[in-house]
C-alpha cells in the first residue's frame, strides 16, 4: 500500500483509525518546527433565517461542525508571510490528510481552506506575523442540523494527525 494507508470501521458512528499519513511529508515536519506550528479548533456555526421578506424574520445559529486553524508563526520582527512554496507545501499535506478523514468519514464534509496573502496577527503572540490554513469538518445532512457524532470522530482524526506531525492544540 502507499503512505496514506487507512482502516476503515466500516461504520460512522466508531471513531476513524488512520495508518501511514503522519509520515507522507518530512517536509511538513521541517515546517511545523521553523514555524513553530499549533492548531485550535473553534465551533462551525451556520445561520439560517426564516420567513425571508416577511416582516419580522427569525434567526436560527446552529453548531454545524467545527474549524480547525492550524497556525505558523514567524520568528521575525517583520510582517511577512512564509514563502508561498513553503505555504502551498504546508497546504498540500494538510489537504491530504483531510481527503484520507474525509474518505473515511463519509457522512462529513471536510475542507481544507487556505489564506495565502493574509496575515494575522495574535496578540498573545506579541503580534507576530501567522500564517493559518483551516480544515473545515461538517456534513451534508442540511443547514438546519447540529454537528453528531462522525464530525466529532473526523475532528479527533483530524486532531491526531496532527499531533503525530508535532502540531499541537493551543
Amino acid at each position: 500500500m502507499n503512505d496514506l494507508q487507512r482502516h476503515d470501521l466500516g461504520t460512522s458512528l466508531a471513531p476513524i483509525q488512520i495508518v501511514g499519513v503522519s509520515t507522507m511529508s518530512e517536509n511538513l515536519r521541517g515546517l511545523v518546527q521553523k514555524y513553530h506550528a499549533f492548531y485550535e479548533v473553534l465551533p462551525y456555526h451556520v445561520v439560517t433565517e426564516e420567513g425571508h421578506g416577511s416582516p419580522h424574520p427569525t434567526w436560527h445559529t446552529v453548531k454545524a461542525g467545527f474549524d480547525v486553524d492550524v497556525h505558523g508563526v514567524s520568528d521575525e520582527d517583520e510582517l511577512r508571510l512564509p514563502p508561498p512554496v513553503e505555504y502551498a507545501s504546508g497546504y498540500t499535506d494538510l489537504k491530504k490528510i483531510a481527503h484520507v478523514v474525509s474518505n473515511l468519514a463519509n457522512e462529513c464534509c471536510i475542507e481544507v481552506i487556505p489564506f495565502p496573502s493574509t496575515i494575522f496577527l495574535q496578540a498573545r503572540e506579541h503580534s507576530h506575523a501567522e500564517a493559518v490554513i483551516r480544515i473545515r469538518i461538517s456534513h451534508y445532512r442540511g443547514l438546519d442540523q447540529p454537528a453528531s457524532l462522525p464530525e466529532q470522530h473526523a475532528l479527533e482524526a483530524i486532531e491526531n494527525e496532527l499531533q503525530k506531525l508535532g502540531i499541537k492544540r493551543r
